[in-house]
């Protein structure tokens, strides 16, 4: 006869439930914030101790081409403004004045690279978004383009805490410092926003575009965050609106 339930009146089925206890594998990890059950998690402040939601915290901001005399600058980040910058000198100087201008916010990071502003949020604690970029005056105002990427590294699923039911305290969640079951090995039910096959590799859904999928999962890699050492191992037809339960199987290192 088939299990249904468990012990602690679970259906089989849960997201986060784990599949089965062969071989696998759970380690304890302190929530920097609050975490859904069966989400991936990703490296805190603190590898090893730590852990976190995934977010596109890592922004790249590029100019389509060089600043003019009278030009000046203005942008949004996670909609705070930067103080105007005004051309000074030349292209280059200016790119240095806005890229400190960016910096000077609170709980944000912006360096250069070799054609672009590398913009992080500290800790790369939330999703980055970079908006109402402006060159105004001047003989002619360059276009601007922002490409978004994550700074994450997978570490595993969080796992419904075992003997509880799926609300716990009237959430079905991890809350912040609690300690966090993360399967690393092992066999895991979690939500998918795509249609998914058996053998299909895993990935981690990322578009902060829609905030409240980010860490769940799909089988698509574009834009999204690849966890080598796993694959699904049912089918499921899930989607953005509606996710599904998939079953995947983890064996991290």
């Amino acid at each position: 006869m088939p299990i249904t339930k468990y012990k602690n009146y679970l259906d089989v089925g849960q997201k986060g439930q784990v599949a089965t206890l062969e071989d696998s594998n759970i380690k304890t990890r302190n929530a920097e914030q609050a975490i859904e059950f069966g989400r991936a998690v990703v490296k805190g402040i603190t590898g090893g101790v730590d852990v976190k939601n995934i977010f596109k915290s890592k922004a790249f901001l590029s100019f389509d081409s060089n600043f003019v005399i009278g030009n000046t600058i203005n942008l949004n980040v996670n909609g705070v403004a930067i103080s105007q910058v005004t051309f000074n000198i030349s292209h280059e100087a200016t790119l240095d004045a806005v890229i400190a201008a960016i910096d000077a916010l609170t709980g944000i990071s912006a360096e250069p690279t070799e054609s672009e502003i590398l913009i992080t949020v500290d800790n790369a604690a939330s999703n980055i978004t970079i908006s109402d970029v402006v060159v105004a005056g001047g003989a002619s105002q360059t276009g601007s383009t922002t490409f978004y990427s994550s700074v994450d590294t997978f570490e595993g699923v969080a796992a419904l805490r075992h003997g509880q039911p799926t609300t716990i305290g009237g959430d079905d969640k991890y809350q912040i410092n609690d300690a966090v079951n993360v399967l690393t090995k092992g066999v895991i039910f979690v939500e998918v926003v795509t249609t998914v096959a058996y053998g299909d590799s895993v990935y981690v859904y990322n578009d902060k575009s829609n905030e409240s999928n980010q860490g769940q999962f799909t089988n698509d890699s574009v834009g999204n965050l690849a966890v080598s050492s796993a694959k699904f191992v049912s089918a499921a037809t899930g989607t953005i609106d509606s996710p599904a339960l998939a079953k995947v199987e983890i064996n991290q290192p």
